[in-house]
């Protein structure tokens, strides 16, 4: 199965089936640990596959709200070295298992971890900055946590409402990609010509928390800029997943549609009008 074709299928599943895999799957699923994508490879890094019975305390702990984590029957566990963009390479590493396991017909869910457990994480150390959620989804719909979460207090305190998961509750690629500097919507006639739209448009499907579609992407001449937007129900840790599972959504296509493109996660040297409620995660060059 394409990249383009996996990017439309992958979904959030937060209701599982007791199923379990069977050995050869296993199998499969951990020998891609080893080759997944990587946003930088020279940080140091593991994966593991957990059956939901021995998940490690520390994810025990440290994932979900208020300790309350989805009853899937595995859960994928991402190891990491602090370094620059440590937590953008968990994302990026994360959303390759997904599309692998999405390509496998494995359903999966992005688990959120307590922040300051994550960001501040000891040099020398590898510990937990990924958690993903693994196995056969039950076929309906979820509802979406659309207000703060607030540490302590649980899901009594949350306002949640069901959406629809499919992509009419998504931004149109238009609203998500500007031309030259921010604002300014590109239209149908310059995606078109671009040579890279299914990138957007695959894109476009990325996770994110709460739902909240934060990237926006900015195509000026050779590069693509990724900016995404500050946001009071977001913490860092979570921008920084989101910013690195869409960069792999874009990535993915376009390096096996058109060309291999890399990442950088820095900022270009020029100027993009940038407002002050969003910053430039990264940019590559086209």
């Amino acid at each position: 199965m394409d990249m383009f074709s996996i990017a439309g299928l992958r979904k959030s599943v937060r209701n599982f089936t007791k199923n379990k895999f069977d050995d050869s799957t296993k199998k499969e699923i951990e020998d891609f640990f080893t080759v997944c994508e990587k946003l930088d490879e020279t940080i140091k890094t593991d994966i593991k596959l957990f059956e939901r019975k021995d998940l490690p305390e520390e994810a025990e702990k440290n994932g979900g709200y208020n300790g309350f984590l989805i009853e899937a029957p595995y859960y994928i566990v991402i190891y990491s070295e602090r370094k620059t963009c440590f937590i953008e390479n968990t994302g990026y590493m994360g959303e390759s298992i997904i599309f692998k396991l999405t390509s496998m017909g494995i359903d999966s869910c992005w688990i959120t971890l307590k922040q300051d457990d994550v960001i501040r994480l000891p040099e020398d150390e590898i510990r937990i900055t990924g958690l993903i959620a693994a196995g056969y989804g039950e076929k309906f719909k979820n509802p979406k946590i659309i207000n703060k979460m607030i540490w302590g207090n649980g899901y009594d305190n949350l306002k949640v409402v069901k959406l629809d998961t499919d992509n009419k509750s998504r931004k149109e690629v238009t609203e998500i990609v500007y031309m030259n500097e921010y604002g300014n919507n590109i239209t149908m006639d310059e995606l078109a010509s671009s040579g890279i739209e299914e990138g957007f448009y695959a894109a476009r499907h990325a996770p994110s928390s709460l739902n909240r579609q934060p990237w926006r992407f900015i195509l000026d001449n050779e590069f693509v800029v990724l900016v995404i937007k500050k946001d009071e129900y977001t913490n860092i840790y979570e921008a920084k997943i989101d910013a690195g599972t869409v960069m792999f959504n874009f990535a993915a296509v376009i390096s096996e549609r058109v060309f291999k493109i890399k990442w950088l996660a820095e900022e270009p040297n020029k100027e993009y009008k940038i407002p002050d409620d969003c910053v430039i995660a990264a940019y590559c060059h086209i």
